[in-house]
């Protein structure tokens, strides 16, 4: 049974920290809730669905320490299960949500890692691409990482990243929502190909199972009541390197 979402423009913006991307910023969302990365918001301000069989992904990473890869049959990188779970979209398969009187296309993450110690885990690669045809590059940088062309380049996360912890340990559930503007798809056509390409692990390693990724429904949100909320999120502070290292100790004494 899904649970229906209840995320509002409201609650989200409220607690929404705008991120200054001119520099590598770390993001904690389990300090924040929510975010603003290069126009992109990540957040955990929704309820999640519940039960076996609910979750239908269309990209599904699994490596350790780290992973990635983007949705293609051709199976690039460390994606696994396809084609049922990793396989291309089209551009008519997106549906807009609005929150704050903005468009999004929205996005939803299964994040599946282990409890205690080793429940975090980071995105430190994420982008997405328009192609009207089919695409398969896996080139890399010498570190290994994906520097290739899917397309045309609608959003990039940049040297950014975004820490997470699974509080909801094993799959089936939504853990981050990713909200990407409308306006980043400017010129797209509805038969194009939509390529998302991911990379965890960098900074805060991958240890469990598949992160799976699937397309959120276009959301109608309540009524925006921001008055009610004090912009909260505004006046946190990350202190990515503080995190980071409290992270890297915990796991090196489990």
């Amino acid at each position: 049974m899904i649970k229906r979402y209840f995320t509002s423009a409201a609650l989200i913006a409220a607690g929404m920290l705008v991120m200054n991307t001119a520099r590598a910023t770390v993001v904690d969302l389990s300090a924040s809730g929510s975010a603003t990365v290069n126009g992109a918001v990540f957040t955990t301000s929704f309820t999640q669905p519940a039960g076996t069989g609910v979750y239908d992904p269309f990209l599904t990473i699994q490596n350790s320490p780290w992973e990635q890869g983007y949705n293609s049959s051709t199976q690039p990188f460390d994606t696994k299960r396809v084609p049922q779970w990793n396989h291309e979209i089209r551009f008519s398969d997106l549906q807009v949500t609005t929150i704050g009187g903005k468009q999004y296309y929205g996005f939803s993450v299964d994040v599946n890692e282990p409890g205690g110690n080793k429940a975090g885990i980071s995105i430190d690669g994420l982008s997405f691409w328009t192609s009207s045809t089919l695409q398969s590059s896996t080139s890399t940088n010498s570190s290994g990482y994906f520097n290739g062309s899917l397309g045309t380049l609608r959003y990039d996360l940049g040297n950014n990243s975004v820490l997470y912890t699974d509080k909801n340990n094993g799959s089936g559930q939504d853990d981050i929502a990713v909200f990407v503007p409308v306006t980043d798809f400017a010129g797209s056509k509805a038969n194009d190909y939509v390529y998302l390409y991911q990379r965890w692990g960098n900074t805060d390693s991958s240890q469990g199972g598949f992160e799976e990724t699937r397309l959120i429904a276009g959301i109608t949100p309540v009524p925006e009541m921001s008055a009610l909320f004090p912009i909260i999120g505004l006046m946190v502070a990350v202190g990515s390197t503080h995190i980071l290292r409290r992270r890297k100790m915990a796991q090196a004494s489990a």
